[in-house]
């Protein structure tokens, strides 16, 4: 029978939690190599199609959610009471769910009470892979040229939020 090495087990576990907490903890980062908006078009909630490059030449804040995870829930009422704060800043909210998302979306939001004017489906995940996304929810904040300025993995807070609008609308 092989003797059992706790040192060895103990080393291991730390070695794979210190990476799923590197991987998973929430982030708040700078864009340094400037990403651009991406030019992709999505079904809006509400119907018709809306092009993300039609918001150019106003700060934008693109908010990558779902229906299914808990943080974006509990972070949709800051970002929804922001968003009706600040006229200067257009808010994109754009649902990750897969399939027939429109009334997994809508009942959400009735439940809610939460209404919002811009959001997209985004059921086949287009922009978490053009902004290769690491996990739900990620806020990005573009300036008015479409450049990427900051982004946030995670639930955001308000003082998070805060600061990194003051990044894309001074």
């Amino acid at each position: 029978m092989k003797k059992f090495n706790i040192s060895a087990l103990v080393l291991l576990l730390l070695a794979v939690g210190g990476l799923g907490w590197y991987l998973l903890a929430p982030s708040t980062k700078t864009a340094s190599a400037q990403a651009d908006l991406p030019d992709v078009t999505l079904p809006r909630l509400g119907g018709g199609e809306v092009s993300l490059h039609q918001f150019l030449g106003q700060p934008l804040v693109l908010n990558l959610w779902a229906t299914w995870c808990p943080p974006c829930r509990r972070e949709m009422p800051l970002l929804v009471r922001t968003a009706s704060e600040r006229s200067d800043v257009i808010f994109v909210f754009a649902s990750q769910d897969r399939g027939n998302a429109a009334p997994l979306v809508r009942s959400f939001l009735d439940e809610s009470g939460l209404a919002m004017e811009w959001v997209l489906l985004d059921t086949k995940n287009v922009l978490q892979q053009k902004l290769q996304t690491t996990g739900l929810p990620t806020t990005y904040f573009f300036d008015r040229e479409g450049r990427l300025v900051a982004k946030h993995v995670g639930e955001i807070s308000p003082r998070i939020l805060e600061a990194s609008l003051a990044q894309i609308a001074p």
